[in-house]
């Protein structure tokens, strides 16, 4: 017979089956023991049906998904339920109903949300509305709605409707939008109808009116990615109004067949990017290189460049795919003044086609400036030596003329230090 000191000694594999188990029911669950905000932690990092499926664990876990302070619903986690009538889509459809189940009497319907997110493969599902308006009603701090684009008719709109979004989003610090169709009036009264948000980041979202104005007194973080065609208008006025605003990230294409551009428009009042400090703007022309501007061209790269005299007070710049009409003023041939610029990088950008002008005129233009990066910047002259990496200190006043031009048309790196 074999003593129970040898048995502990013996690897579970090598165990009989009946024996095994025993030791398995034995044996110290120290997860399970750990206190249940340590729980909700773990959970929280996981999709809801993930968190859902942890239940079968053991008696400890069975209702711990219940007060778990974040519902992410992700229908990817269900294949083949973007299939109408299918069997996957009734149980995807299923389990967001019961996840977002809003019972008054249960204590967890009655417990904020940290984080709510809704990530939808076919965009125009008709249980959107309602999903999100039973997110909302559990005042969550931060919403992420992310909707796959297909027939525009069939997007979902944002804020959902037959919401006080007011009350709703009293907690809402955080809110990414991602394919949807923004609900007219909106971004106008974003202030208004989310009075603490801080970060905001709308993705290929739709608008439906030509003049879009995000207006927020708390907002500090700001990304907009206009990355598709407005078929609602000719063009989008986009202005922004935030006077605590201190982070800002735009992408705007423009050109291209059938695509309207977004202009940008200068805010009205001089304090509504106040407190900016870093930004960074990437312009991409969809047509085909060296391809004269047209007249709505020119309007959006000119709209450009008096955006850019609005951000006078930033300390971190990056530009991305600025041409030369888009830096310089049409009249005065001026770059804007930054006097508490330090850190410029140029991406794709057009630094002038004599002597580098452009590059000259942008430094007179900023006299606190500390480092510039170029890269695959266009100038006029090549010289025959080309290194992959170009570092050129100047100062101020002596060096910044004294160089002619830079030896690099295309430019792998270029950093330049005051000294």
């Amino acid at each position: 017979m074999v003593s129970s000191v040898e048995v502990e000694s013996v690897p579970p594999t090598a165990l009989p089956s009946r024996k095994r188990a025993r030791r398995l029911d034995t044996a110290e669950d120290r997860l399970s023991d750990l206190p249940d905000c340590l729980l909700h932690a773990i959970l929280a990092r996981l999709h809801s049906r993930q968190a859902v499926q942890t239940s079968i664990l053991s008696r400890r876990w069975r209702h711990v998904w219940r007060s778990v302070p974040c519902v992410d619903i992700d229908q990817r986690q269900f294949p083949g339920s973007h299939v109408p009538g299918s069997r996957q889509r009734g149980r995807f459809e299923d389990f967001a109903d019961s996840m977002l189940a809003f019972a008054g009497a249960a204590p967890s319907s009655r417990t904020p949300l940290d984080t709510f997110r809704l990530h939808l493969v076919d965009g125009g599902s008709a249980s959107a509305d309602r999903w999100m308006r039973r997110g909302l009603k559990r005042r969550p701090a931060t919403v992420d709605i992310h909707c796959s684009l297909g027939d525009i008719r069939g997007m979902v709109e944002w804020p959902p409707g037959h919401v006080n979004l007011a009350a709703a989003a009293c907690r809402l610090t955080t809110l990414t939008l991602f394919g949807v169709t923004l609900r007219h009036g909106f971004a106008e009264r974003l202030g208004a109808l989310c009075p603490v948000l801080q970060d905001l980041r709308i993705d290929n979202c739709h608008h439906h009116s030509s003049h879009c104005t995000i207006a927020s007194p708390s907002l500090k973080f700001l990304t907009l990615f206009c990355r598709m065609s407005y078929p609602y208008s000719s063009a989008i006025t986009l202005a922004i109004a935030s006077p605590r605003l201190a982070t800002l990230f735009l992408f705007v294409p423009f050109g291209g067949t059938g695509v309207h551009p977004v202009i940008t428009a200068a805010p009205e009042h001089d304090d509504a990017l106040a407190s900016l400090a870093r930004a960074s703007i990437c312009i991409y022309d969809r047509d085909r290189p060296n391809k004269r501007p047209n007249k709505t061209k020119l309007e959006f790269l000119r709209s450009m460049r008096v955006f850019l005299a609005r951000l006078s007070n930033v300390r971190i710049l990056r530009l991305s795919g600025f041409t030369t009409k888009a830096l310089l003023d049409h009249e005065s041939q001026e770059f804007p003044v930054f006097q508490n610029l330090t850190t410029l990088v140029l991406r794709c950008c057009d630094i002038g086609a004599f002597n580098s002008q452009v590059l000259l005129r942008i430094l007179d233009s900023t006299p606190n400036l500390e480092k510039i990066g170029l890269y695959h910047c266009k100038c006029g002259r090549i010289a025959p030596d080309c290194p992959g990496q170009t570092v050129w200190p100047f100062t101020p006043q002596s060096s910044l003329h004294a160089a002619p031009t830079i030896p690099v048309r295309t430019y792998e790196a270029f950093e330049a230090r005051v000294a």
